[in-house]
């Protein structure tokens, strides 16, 4: 096994390999991946992840004020000076327009980002100390191998189609998820095709179940992220790149996909990520 620590700088050029002869691409991925989880944006320090799309009060656990969008289809906070929510600098006392873009905080080292337009917004508020408190230090991996990368193939599905995929809400939720394309890929002689799930603009994702799952990685599958190419296009498949759901991070606020019917492979995918490693000794 090996563990994915907090980077401190690529140690090989692109094109080359590592002494151990893992791939620098493959190095370099990993640094990045955990930048993604535990760096200044990184997703593990997310305590709310919402979206506001109409005129009703939205409340989100741990973040002050009440957000809804105007006539105008602007989104609006509204929080009184005790609640300590400020935009761009500035402390809301009342109701206020939050521009697309900028900059929010809230008590308790908290930090916010808006985005959307035309009453579509979404809102991610982030804890700046949640990594430490967690004591979150690295994930676990299987060791790099080289005979799980394979190169795929889109196929064109029908246009505009959406698939009934469960998600890890409590109780479980079913939502109908675009999947735009099919990923073939062949593994041992045997052709698998797994549905790609678009849940955002710009994010194709397979969610996918193997033989390791419940004992040696999660049960609820892994995720492999994909490039956005036209049906009929190649592309590198690697299972060395496999990740741990956003889940893991914080159930109570990624309430990610699960796999879809079909995308299991049978077989164990003795490569990715495992789980997230912690340092009982900081936990709280």
């Amino acid at each position: 096994m090996t563990a994915l620590q907090s980077p401190s700088g690529r140690q090989a050029t692109a094109g080359t390999s590592t002494a151990d002869g893992v791939p620098a691409e493959y190095q370099a991925w990993r640094k990045d991946r955990w930048e993604e989880v535990a760096g200044p944006n990184g997703k593990a320090k997310v305590i709310a992840n919402g979206k506001i799309t109409d005129r009703d009060t939205h409340t989100f656990p741990g973040v002050p004020g009440k957000w809804s969008t105007n006539e105008a289809g602007a989104l609006t906070v509204t929080a009184t000076a005790a609640d300590g929510v400020t935009i761009d600098g500035t402390t809301v006392d009342g109701t206020a327009q939050v521009p697309s873009g900028c900059s929010l905080r809230f008590p308790d080292d908290r930090v916010g980002f808006a985005g959307g337009a035309d009453g579509y917004y979404g809102l991610v508020v982030m804890d700046n100390g949640a990594v430490e408190r967690s004591g979150l230090s690295g994930i676990d991996t299987f060791p790099y191998d080289s005979s799980w990368v394979f190169e795929g193939q889109y196929r064109a599905a029908p246009e505009g189609r959406r698939i009934e995929v469960r998600r890890l809400t409590v109780p479980r939720s079913t939502e109908a998820m675009l999947a735009p394309v099919d990923l073939a890929v062949t593994i041992n002689g045997t052709e698998y095709v797994l549905a790609v799930l678009q849940d955002f603009p710009g994010q194709r994702l397979v969610v996918f179940t193997d033989e390791t799952n419940g004992n040696e990685t999660p049960e609820i599958g892994r995720w492999l992220s994909l490039p956005l190419l036209e049906p009929g296009s190649t592309l590198p498949v690697d299972f060395n790149q496999a990740t741990l759901s956003h889940h893991h991070l914080n159930p109570a606020v990624f309430v990610c996909p699960l796999s879809p019917p079909g995308n299991h492979l049978p077989m164990r995918v003795e490569a990715g990520e495992r789980s997230l490693i912690h340092d009982k000794t900081d936990q709280n």
